[in-house]
């Protein structure tokens, strides 16, 4: 008989949110096959949730009390009705706190402690769905900064998540209310980047290949010298750049100055960096 390892175990627990044990004895009588161990469970009427996507879910943010350390993560459900339940919402709230609070980097480093898996397990055999701990950022900030969270809930409260999420540190005094402001700002127009100069080299060029050839396949440049051409083309890159650099993004509630402007006039703040999360946005869709 093969040896039945907990990597399979764990597999197969993944597969049908059954208990430890259970899974055990499955694949024990199944000589270790993780898919004959599913056919037979799905004969008992366990559901196979192998294949299934979980697109859908909220995200959490989570300060610590004292300010310094900071959390937004992503759970996912398979569907917006799970995404509602009290019970999805504080095993959110909690990955969030254990993982502002913690020193794991990633969705495995949280859930290694055997305490919070166990919780997660059994919010998943709770629920009958699949969940899956989507992604986490971690912000620890450097002495003297500001941390600021802001989830957009139009329904409810914060700490009952939303579809979009944003953590952001920021350095000066007497900043909370602009790091709100820039928040709400960035679930609305989602940057990509926090300067132009954080923009990385591959993404330019490829982005000033695109432009160079529809400047110059577009019928009003027609015999234009080289320069205008690549006037043209640098003048459309810039706008580009304006559009995923929230300091060059014109803010949204007075679009005639750029956020950049906006930060300026809280005399000595600046912002050191931003994460921001929108649901399902990294989850692969299924094909068909």
């Amino acid at each position: 008989m093969a040896a039945i390892t907990a990597g399979m175990v764990a597999q197969l627990r993944e597969r049908t949110g059954l208990g430890m044990m259970e899974c055990k004895r499955a694949l024990s009588e199944t000589d270790g096959d993780l898919e004959a161990a599913v056919e037979l469970l799905r004969k008992k009427g366990v559901k196979d949730k192998g294949d299934r996507v979980a697109g859908e879910g909220l995200v959490m943010a989570y300060i610590s009390d004292g300010g310094t350390d900071g959390a937004l993560v992503e759970l996912n459900s398979e569907t917006d009705f799970v995404a509602r339940n009290d019970d999805f919402k504080a095993l959110a709230r909690l990955l969030a706190e254990k993982s502002a609070v913690g020193k794991g980097s990633t969705p495995d480093d949280v859930l290694g402690d055997p305490g919070l898996k166990g919780f997660f397990d059994e919010t998943v055999r709770t629920i009958g769905e699949k969940i899956v701990f989507g992604r986490l950022t971690r912000f620890s900030a450097a002495p003297g900064n500001t941390l600021v969270s802001y989830v957009h809930n139009p329904g409810g409260p914060s700490t009952d998540g939303g579809k979009i999420g944003v953590l952001i540190e920021l350095s000066g005094t007497d900043v909370a209310e602009l790091g709100r402001e820039v928040a709400m700002h960035i679930s609305f127009s989602k940057p990509r980047f926090l300067t132009a100069a954080d923009v990385d080299a591959v993404t330019v060029a490829k982005e000033k290949a695109i432009l160079t050839e529809q400047t110059q396949a577009d019928p009003k440049m027609a015999g234009k010298p080289a320069q205008v051409i690549e006037g043209a083309v640098q003048g459309r890159l810039n706008k580009f750049l304006g559009e995923i650099v929230l300091l060059n993004q014109p803010y949204i509630r007075d679009d005639k100055k750029t956020v950049g402007q906006l930060v300026k006039e809280t005399a000595g703040a600046s912002i050191v960096r931003f994460a921001c999360f929108q649901v399902g946005e990294n989850v692969k869709k299924a094909e068909g």
